[in-house]
């Protein structure tokens, strides 16, 4: 019996190596992945290769449905047990649903690396209801591309489903228009999923707290930074603007216009008005004006940027009153192609700004 047993556990060992090692010579063979990650794969939940057949129908599936080797390459690193999954059965008909929605290429690749269970779902139990309440919300296939694309739907059950359904009834009952819940949707897909009771909290907060009323276009922004802050933390950060000589009012306005400066950090806001108004002298009416320096990276825009403002400036280079708030605003290529114009007169300027944003970064 001993020998018997001792043979079994030889025999399991040396199968569970051939098989390992069919797998890592899969992985590199077909993939092109390299020695040192395919080992880590095939040692990670990817279950043993004992045949390769139905591997390859998978990545013959894919290539059908137009991925390219290099997208294969990325699901199999987020998700290495699809290999191990139904080519036939269970990858098939869910990517044909996937891509008649209009799910493709890198989509399909976003889609599977934000929802890796996805292949464990049921069909029609699960993926079909899910793209149909939101095919009912948002209107059209590309709003409910958009929407997966931003999120982990898939892992949202269906009670998550109803607090969605939910949600958007309150929006609707308050007499947001359709337009504008869509666009609250697609921009904080996982807002909609939090408890109904919690979102109806946060809504009332916005208006009767922070004097955002649900006609302005800032409410749902407003209700967006509400969802993930507490009381507690927004009267501290309005604690910060007071500090620096900002009346209840000052801050009321600032918020209407912006409400997305409560959900930046204390010590954000702090450096800000330390730099904005103690630094630059600007004043709360000012800033309540070009709101938008609240969105900003300070060290990554705000600063480098007002460097480079002050030179042009200190040269009598720039004509008219170009304001930082403007300069601030340009894209990074805009404000890139708006230095180039000066390297005639500062050699080097472009890549003086680039080098003080890539030493914060």
């Amino acid at each position: 019996m001993l020998r018997i047993s001792t043979f079994l556990r030889s025999h399991n060992r040396h199968c569970s190596t051939v098989h390992g090692d069919r797998t890592v010579d899969y992985l590199i063979n077909s993939l092109n992945f390299s020695k040192q990650d395919a080992i880590s794969l095939s040692e990670g939940n990817l279950t043993n290769l004992t045949s390769t057949i139905n591997s390859d129908c998978i990545l013959t599936t894919f290539k059908n449905y137009g991925l390219t080797l290099t997208q294969i390459k990325q699901i199999v690193s987020s998700v290495p047990k699809i290999l191990n999954c139904k080519a036939h059965k269970t990858l098939q008909p869910k990517l044909r649903v996937f891509h008649e929605l209009g799910l493709s290429g890198s989509d399909l690749v976003v889609l599977i690396r934000r929802n890796p269970e996805v292949f464990g779902f049921g069909l029609q139990t699960r993926i079909i209801p899910g793209i149909n309440l939101l095919k009912m919300y948002l209107g059209s296939d590309e709003n409910v591309v958009t929407f997966i694309n931003k999120s982990r739907w898939l892992y949202f059950t269906n009670y998550s489903m109803k607090r969605l359904s939910t949600n958007v009834t309150l929006l609707q009952n308050l007499g947001l228009s359709n337009e504008r819940i869509v666009k609250f949707m697609l921009s904080n897909p996982e807002s909609f999923m939090v408890n109904p009771k919690l979102f109806e909290n946060r809504v009332n907060y916005v208006e009767e707290k922070l004097g955002i009323s649900r006609g302005l276009r800032g409410f749902i922004h407003g209700v967006s930074v509400a969802l993930y802050v507490t009381d507690a933390e927004v009267e501290k950060k309005m604690n910060l603007f007071r500090s620096f000589g900002w009346s209840d009012s000052d801050i009321g306005l600032l918020v209407k216009a912006q409400p997305y400066c409560l959900n930046k950090s204390e010590d954000n806001i702090h450096e800000k008005l330390e730099f904005l108004m103690t630094g630059l002298g600007y004043k709360p009416d000012y800033l309540i004006r070009c709101s938008t320096f609240f969105t900003f990276s300070l060290n990554k825009r705000v600063i480098p940027r007002n460097n480079m403002l002050k030179i042009l400036k200190d040269k009598k280079l720039v004509k008219g009153k170009l304001m930082l708030i403007t300069v601030v605003s340009y894209s990074e290529l805009r404000f890139l192609k708006f230095l180039r114009g000066f390297e005639g007169d500062v050699p080097g300027l472009c890549e003086m700004y680039m080098d003080s944003v890539r030493r914060v970064s």
